[in-house]
């Protein structure tokens, strides 16, 4: 049960993202300048939230624990990389690696998610 209000939890975050994405980037991500560029990756970030909602929705559909643990695997490693840009833009500084430890609250529900899946799979085979 706790899975799946994580999951919706992340495919509100990943919506409310995708939207900024297309219509305000500045609300999700701060100041924006509208240059092909940017736009191009901004769009490009867009498309990797919708993939990830789809997949996620699709697993919250079917409840196979191994479609569910691949989902929060694929969320891990996005916060991960999320978490070490973060830093890094920061240039590491104390800030920044204030802000990457705020990455926790997600990763630290995802590995419990994890073990609690992979669990579920082994009774399962």
């Amino acid at each position: 049960m706790w899975i799946n209000i994580i999951s919706i939890i992340v495919i509100a975050i990943l919506a409310f993202q995708m939207y900024a994405c297309y219509f305000n980037p500045s609300l999700a991500y701060g100041k924006f300048e509208n240059n092909d560029a940017n736009l191009q990756a901004i769009l490009t970030l867009a498309g990797r939230n919708f993939v990830m909602i789809v997949v996620t929705l699709l697993a919250l559909k079917s409840q196979n624990a191994m479609f569910l643990a691949f989902t929060f695997i694929m969320n891990f490693a996005r916060e991960i990389y999320d978490m070490v840009l973060v830093g890094y833009l920061d240039h590491f500084s104390l800030k920044g690696i204030g802000m990457m430890a705020t990455f926790l609250v997600f990763l630290i529900p995802y590995i419990f998610a994890l073990k609690k899946k992979r669990q579920l799979a082994s009774k399962n085979d």
